[in-house]
């Protein structure tokens, strides 16, 4: 008897709570249901698709971090500032990338523009393998604070030349989603309450039960190596923006490791893209 009383008092209070919070996201005043966070260096070439893919995915506004790009990339970003889509910020500093993403989610005012944010690296493509957006998706996820979603790490197919289109071109992947440190995280605005809160690849100190892994609504396609041209021109020279222990390892060997097991033909994204469901 104890115990079903406990039962309904505890269903009672996550109700409230439910409650309360529906009331609080109500009265906001979130211009946005989405944002994306990402920092780059060196990205010209991939800088435009993966802006207007998340437009695409619903996204309100995309905050980007420049950590010193040598090539037309913050030229490129500041075209899509100028359009009202983008907002940037330059921390040039190195090997500082969480340290960054706090300093920009102060600086930008993240949490008073946008409920939800995306954290993604400008290799990281998130979507909808039913077509929809990512912020249609979100009202089901009421209950939640932190979504993860793990790493589908596609290969180079053979390219050596870098494609117009990423999402397009490059269709073989591994055929394992990834564990462990191979997911990324989409979270409430809410739950990032210091620099502590916000890792790479997790939200530290959130609340387990309101915790999910999503893999059949969300893909994360992640193009890790892309065209020979893009890796070494871009992946082998830039640095790494995470820490200094990571300096220097991306190499042909890295590159030859990762492309090798992407004998998986998966061309969701392509397909959707080519359809005109996503732009």
């Amino acid at each position: 008897m104890f115990s079903k009383l406990k039962r309904k008092v505890k269903a009672w209070n996550n109700a409230r709570v439910l409650r309360r919070r529906a009331k609080r996201e109500h009265f906001s005043g979130h211009d946005h249901k989405l944002g994306v966070l990402g920092i780059m260096k060196n990205e010209a070439m991939n800088i435009d698709e993966w802006v207007q893919h998340y437009i695409s995915m619903g996204a309100g506004k995309i905050f980007l971090i420049d950590n010193g790009s040598t090539d037309d990339t913050v030229t490129k970003a500041e075209a899509w500032v100028a359009k009202g889509v983008v907002e940037l910020v330059q921390y040039p500093k190195r090997h500082r990338q969480t340290q960054h993403y706090w300093s920009a989610f102060k600086e930008l005012q993240i949490s008073k523009k946008c409920q939800w944010l995306l954290v993604a690296d400008l290799d990281e493509f998130w979507f909808c393998p039913s077509g929809e957006t990512i912020a249609e998706q979100l009202p089901d996820f009421y209950k939640m604070d932190v979504i993860y979603v793990n790493w589908r790490i596609f290969g180079s197919g053979g390219l050596i030349e870098h494609p117009a289109s990423i999402r397009q071109a490059f269709t073989l992947c591994e055929p394992r989603t990834f564990a462990q440190i191979g997911f990324k995280y989409l979270c409430r605005t809410s739950v990032i309450k210091s620099a502590k809160t916000m890792g790479v690849h997790r939200v530290f100190g959130a609340d387990s039960s309101r915790t999910v892994s999503a893999n059949d609504r969300f893909h994360l396609n992640h193009y890790q190596i892309q065209s020979l041209e893009y890796f070494q021109k871009v992946k082998m020279t830039r640095g790494t923006a995470s820490g200094v222990k990571r300096e220097g390892f991306k190499d042909m060997d890295y590159y030859r490791n990762y492309d090798a097991p992407c004998t998986v033909l998966n061309h969701i994204l392509a397909d959707l893209v080519a359809s005109g469901k996503i732009k």
